[in-house]
């Protein structure tokens, strides 16, 4: 993914581009990655990536590389400030797609990606997702605050639990400030877990369930008016046995 050929793209040139920068402006860099989980299961995911024009290259290859993998991501050039760069969109049908994207895999002994567990009524995910510093970036870490990235989840619900560094919206939005994460030698993780209901399934269960009361309903009906004459014929016969008495006389 993008994001990935992002962080390692900035490792070998942020610490060098970065006096230059300080001395022209107050900011450099700036990036918002916005992953929408919607209640059918599938997923939005918005990336703005801006900077200076000595930095451009790392924002022009992340666009590059984002295109190569996905045709049908939607570019946009965005401004922001004395910085230029673009947002990205992209749609994902199921939550399972997105877990392909290389930012959202599991790395072996780091992190175990997404992961879910499914019924019938709902199904459980667990993100456990590592953001990677940069490893040649620790000259640079006095230069943070010339750095914003966040990331930010929208939920359905708000989540079972989260290491978020920011909860708004009754919980279902989370933010994690990574600003530093891309320049020092340090990672962060991005744990959430989170519930989301199978509408059609339990939808679909309960027109079952009056589907069958209502024709449990109907035949019980339907017998006990098919048994309603006969009783009636039962209780207006009349009894023409002969009596014992009338026949000896």
């Amino acid at each position: 993914m993008f994001l990935t050929r992002c962080t390692h793209t900035m490792r070998t040139v942020l610490t060098a581009a970065m006096l230059g920068v300080l001395a022209l402006t107050g900011g450099c860099f700036s990036g918002d990655v916005n992953v929408v989980i919607n209640e059918d299961g599938s997923a939005d995911l918005k990336t703005t990536l801006v900077s200076v024009p000595m930095l451009a290259e790392i924002v022009e290859q992340s666009k590059t590389a984002t295109t190569a993998k996905n045709p049908d991501a939607q570019v946009t050039p965005v401004t922001k400030e004395n910085m230029s760069g673009y947002e990205i969109t992209e749609h994902y049908a199921t939550i399972d797609k997105l877990a392909e994207n290389d930012f959202f895999k599991a790395n072996e002994g780091k992190n175990t990606g997404i992961t879910a567990n499914k019924s019938l009524f709902y199904t459980d995910y667990n993100f456990d997702l590592l953001f990677e510093g940069s490893q040649n970036g620790g000259g640079a870490g006095a230069f943070a605050s010339n750095i914003t990235f966040t990331y930010q989840m929208t939920l359905p619900s708000a989540p079972t639990s989260s290491n978020a560094d920011r909860v708004e919206n009754d919980g279902r939005q989370l933010t994690w400030n990574l600003g530093k994460t891309l320049v020092t030698g340090e990672s962060s993780k991005i744990e959430v877990a989170f519930r989301i209901w199978n509408k059609t399934a339990i939808i679909g269960t309960i027109i079952l369930v009056i589907v069958l009361i209502g024709a449990g309903a109907f035949f019980f009906l339907r017998r006990k008016k098919e048994d309603e004459p006969q009783q009636m014929l039962e209780d207006t016969l009349i009894d023409v046995t002969p009596n014992e008495t009338n026949v000896k006389n």
